[in-house]
């Protein structure tokens, strides 16, 4: 009976220290998503936190340094407030102004220095129809055989 309420105590034991490490592991793992205005409302509870934010480019703020691969530009929810992002980096062929992005990073002072970038994309695939008749043109010419 000894051997098995030892058995038993140690299982509960060790069942206990991987639930808690599991659960830290989790929580530093997990990264908010939050949008610009909760951000102005309250920096500093951000500060040096990663977190995400989802809003729109500003047109007219895209600064790329290609030499460099710095691009910063500012983030906007409503067009009348902004925060000003930086990511060092290379910048996606998508990302345009006025195109909707997620960036990840962290907070410092007023600026959100970004360590990913994702570009919001529509769903919709089209192939341009000059494209499409060019294409149909070049199986033509295999097809003569």
């Amino acid at each position: 009976m000894k051997s098995t309420y030892k058995f038993l105590i140690g299982s509960i034991i060790i069942l206990v220290v991987l639930a808690a490490l599991s659960i830290q592991g989790l929580q530093e793992m997990t990264v908010f998503f939050h949008t610009p205005e909760e951000i102005l409302k309250d920096a500093n509870t951000f500060e040096n936190k990663t977190i995400r934010i989802g809003a729109l480019v500003q047109s007219g703020s895209v600064d790329w340094d290609s030499k460099n691969l710095l691009l910063s530009f500012r983030i906007t929810e409503d067009s009348q407030h902004f925060i000003p992002v930086v990511y060092e980096g290379i910048k996606p062929d998508m990302f345009r102004e006025g195109q909707g992005v997620v960036v990840e990073g962290k907070m410092k002072g007023d600026t959100f220095y970004a360590h990913q970038l994702l570009v919001k994309h529509s769903e919709e695939y089209k192939l341009d129809p000059k494209e499409h008749k060019a294409k149909k043109d070049y199986y033509k010419t295999l097809d003569k055989s």
